[in-house]
């Protein structure tokens, strides 16, 4: 019985001095209520500062021009409602290559002596490989004969010489969702390689496998290469590598 004394004066203590703490805190000093205020009113300013500043942000972008909706050119508009096989339009300037572009996701050498209607003709078609996608990132290419009247793809083994590849970086491309404006890094004669088929969609990747194919580092989500004959060589392509130039 002697030693609860001690433990409930212990107890006792324990509660006053408790007490206490939660009296301070609570009890009103001097200069606390206006201290308050003062809080409030600064977040009152911040609030009002942040709400003019999204105001300003808001009426600069109604205020930058905005982009006119894609819309396909006419020639190629006729053809994509009449063919599913088109995918697009090529142009190089300066050059006689402004072709549609033919893609069959089936056969990838469809369309190698055939016209974009499927009708058989020797010169045959520029077509997209079975395994790209041209309106996705990464890695496409575009094959084309070399013909010796200087249609279709004849006009790309001029890129070889590095000061007609130079003065010559207007390319562009139409698709059936937006247009592509490109630029020609390196071209370069080498043997058939098939892999450029493989699609490549990382960025990185597609840089490790051009630089070990061209030597060149050619920083790029999309790139574009069109490949023709070459008869510098036996089995022989020639290989224009391009770039997406963005806007």
């Amino acid at each position: 019985m002697r030693r609860e004394k001690p433990l409930r004066r212990r107890a006792l203590a324990l509660l006053l001095a408790a007490a206490g703490v939660v009296m301070f805190i609570a009890w009103p000093r001097k200069g606390s209520a206006k201290n308050f205020l003062g809080i409030l009113k600064g977040a009152e300013i911040r609030s009002s500062e942040e709400r003019i500043e999204e105001q300003e942000i808001k009426l600069s972008e109604e205020r930058m021009p905005q982009r006119p909706p894609y819309r396909l050119p006419l020639k190629l508009r006729a053809l994509v409602e009449s063919n599913s096989w088109v995918v697009g339009w090529l142009k190089i300037d300066d050059t006689n290559i402004d072709y549609p572009v033919v893609q069959n996701r089936e056969d990838n050498e469809w369309f190698l002596h055939r016209d974009i209607y499927g009708k058989e003709s020797y010169p045959g078609s520029i077509y997209l490989d079975s395994w790209h996608d041209m309106e996705e990132k990464g890695l496409h290419v575009i094959y084309g004969h070399r013909m010796r009247d200087g249609t279709m793809f004849k006009d790309i083994s001029r890129f070889t010489d590095m000061d007609y590849l130079n003065s010559h970086k207007r390319i562009q491309m139409w698709t059936k969702k937006r247009k592509i404006r490109l630029e020609p890094v390196c071209c370069y004669v080498g043997a058939a390689d098939g892999s450029y088929r493989n699609p490549i969609a990382s960025e990185d990747e597609l840089e490790a496998f051009l630089y070990g194919k061209t030597g060149y580092s050619v920083s790029s989500d999309n790139v574009f290469v069109f490949i023709t004959c070459s008869y510098e060589q036996k089995d022989g392509r020639c290989y224009l590598i391009c770039r997406e130039v963005k806007d």
